[in-house]
């Protein structure tokens, strides 16, 4: 009887702990502003226009880092650069083993008669 007890406190436990780790803003609860003191009401309204605020700063920071293109590496055309020559640089050393190939062979393939 008591292992059950103790299963059944550490899934209560868990279940309260992953609740107090969920995202606050989906679940927050509405407010009843007509119960509270001056102090209360102003320090609410206070965190709610401060979430707004940084909503939109968020957001209008976001648009700009976009609209200026800082939003990737700085370097990126190197990095591209660097796998162009790459992917060149293996495709002319296949190139060069199939020619190296054909003159072990005996030399270049004749064309056909036209």
């Amino acid at each position: 009887m008591s292992e059950n007890l103790t299963v059944g406190i550490e899934e209560s436990h868990e279940s309260q702990v992953l609740d107090s780790y969920s995202d606050s803003e989906a679940e927050e609860e509405p407010v009843d502003t007509s119960q509270l003191t001056w102090p209360g009401y102003f320090l609410h309204y206070t965190c709610v226009g401060g979430r707004r605020t940084l909503a939109v700063i968020d957001g209008m920071g976001e648009w700009l880092a976009d609209f200026f293109g800082i939003t990737g590496p700085k370097y990126w055309y190197i990095i591209d650069e660097y796998e162009r020559q790459k992917g060149r640089e293996e495709r002319d050393r296949r190139e060069g083993l199939i020619l190296d190939e054909q003159a072990m062979e005996g030399g270049a393939r004749p064309e056909s008669a036209t």
